[in-house]
């Protein structure tokens, strides 16, 4: 069996903990795998049932991110195995891996297993930290006991189907829950009746050009030096934040204060295997 990573990760959580989640089946099976980035690009690979695939991508909203659904979009299986896992920011990840189940399956892949594990908020900073430094250690060799896991599995023959949606998040408390909701309900109050569109901004006075935001923009939004912002284009997945290395470039969010406050308790992974 081949062992192939799709991963779609702007900021680098997604792609990080699929790598480890596959260098521990690999290491099982002392064979070596390949990696395909849907970042920037959409994939068209096509696999069978030797193939086991490993897909990861962000949760939005309690999804699977829109973006990665289009950039893999093209990609197909063949009653071809494959590992789920979402990647979200400490609050919960809700419907994210139905979601990426029902995604999957109409592309004729089968779920053998399936995983939700923490990354850093897209929208944690230094004043409002959202799992911060995530996956960290930690995170990373569970990831990589979860492939080994799976390798056992298959060196066996014994990988079945799983249904993801069953995969239960950790709950948080009744509080957080309760002020999150009360603040989003008063959110889409108050944009109903003045709408604001948050967007990544840049400081000029700290820009020096160097372009790193815009090759590490997803979406092709921002300007090859750094100027620029095609608002349309943008999905606040704030890597070009993350990566500025001057930092130029910030990001607001009324949502990234309420998030800090009220899920900053660590979550840990969780997963099924089949």
């Amino acid at each position: 069996m081949k062992i192939h990573s799709l991963v779609f990760s702007p900021t680098g959580t997604s792609a990080k903990i699929a790598r480890a989640i596959a260098d521990g089946i690999l290491q099982m099976k002392n064979d070596a795998g390949s990696f395909s980035d849907a970042t920037r690009q959409p994939l068209r690979d096509s696999f069978g049932q030797e193939d086991l695939v490993v897909m990861a991508a962000p949760v939005y909203g309690g999804r699977m991110a829109p973006l990665a659904k289009e950039r893999f979009r093209d990609v197909k299986g063949r009653h071809t195995p494959c590992v789920l896992v979402a990647v979200y920011g400490n609050r919960a990840f809700e419907n994210a891996l139905r979601d990426m189940a029902d995604f999957a399956r109409n592309r004729g892949f089968v779920p053998v297993a399936a995983a939700a594990f923490v990354g850093e908020h897209s929208y944690s900073s230094a004043r409002t930290p959202v799992a911060a430094g995530r996956p960290d250690d930690s995170d990373l060799k569970a990831a990589g006991e979860l492939g080994m896991a799976i390798a056992r599995k298959v060196q066996v023959g014994s990988l079945s189907p799983v249904e993801p949606g069953s995969l239960r998040d950790e709950v948080s408390s009744e509080k957080s829950l309760r002020n999150f909701r009360n603040f989003v309900e008063e959110y889409q109050k108050q944009r109903k009746n003045a709408p604001v569109q948050y967007l990544p901004e840049l400081n000029p006075a700290l820009c020096n050009g160097c372009g790193t935001c815009a090759q590490a923009c997803p979406t092709a939004a921002i300007g090859a030096k750094g100027q620029g912002l095609e608002a349309e284009k943008c999905i606040r997945c704030c890597a070009c934040v993350k990566v500025c290395p001057s930092g130029a470039r910030s990001f607001f969010t009324p949502f990234a204060s309420v998030l800090a406050e009220n899920f900053n308790v660590r979550k840990s992974p969780v997963w099924q295997i089949g």
